[in-house]
């Protein structure tokens, strides 16, 4: 009996740390993606898996808010040409109020964004999953005021 009890404490004890590492790691990979994002670095994409799903949540200016999804593809083709004039302004996100939540076999990073100029905080997060031995974004929601993407295709 104490030798199944101690192997069962030892399974749980490993199970802690493996969870620990894991979402370790999934934090260092968020703020190397922090990072690269404010340095406007190319590598941008290489943390996303294919096909990632991207959500902007727009705050209406009538109230209420709308999601859209942003395909992928345009998604990358606008992080390149958008990048020479916000890196001009000197746009910055800064995240704060980050929490990990494990979901299944990923990990999601709910965060309060503060974009440059901006007081308050807008909420985002990012799903990350495991490929290979690296933790990629599956998914990422941020919530904005940009009017724009309410009439995006």
């Amino acid at each position: 009996m104490k030798k199944i009890f101690l192997t069962i404490v030892s399974l749980m004890l490993f199970s802690l740390c493996a969870f620990a590492d894991d979402k370790a790691d999934v934090l260092a990979i968020f703020d190397k993606y922090v990072n690269d994002a404010n340095s406007y670095s190319t590598n941008l994409p290489d943390y996303y898996i294919n096909n990632a799903k991207i959500i902007r949540v727009v705050n209406k200016k009538e109230g209420g808010q709308k999601a859209v999804v942003i395909p992928f593809d345009r998604y990358l083709k606008e992080l390149k040409g958008h990048s020479t004039l916000a890196k001009t302004m000197g746009y910055k996100n800064r995240y704060v109020n980050r929490t990990v939540t494990k979901i299944d076999k990923d990990y999601k990073v709910s965060a309060t964004r503060i974009p440059r100029n901006d007081k308050t905080g807008l909420n985002c997060h990012f799903i990350f999953t495991k490929q290979g031995n690296t933790w990629k974004i599956r998914e990422e929601s941020m919530t904005t005021n940009v009017q724009t993407f309410l009439s995006a295709k």
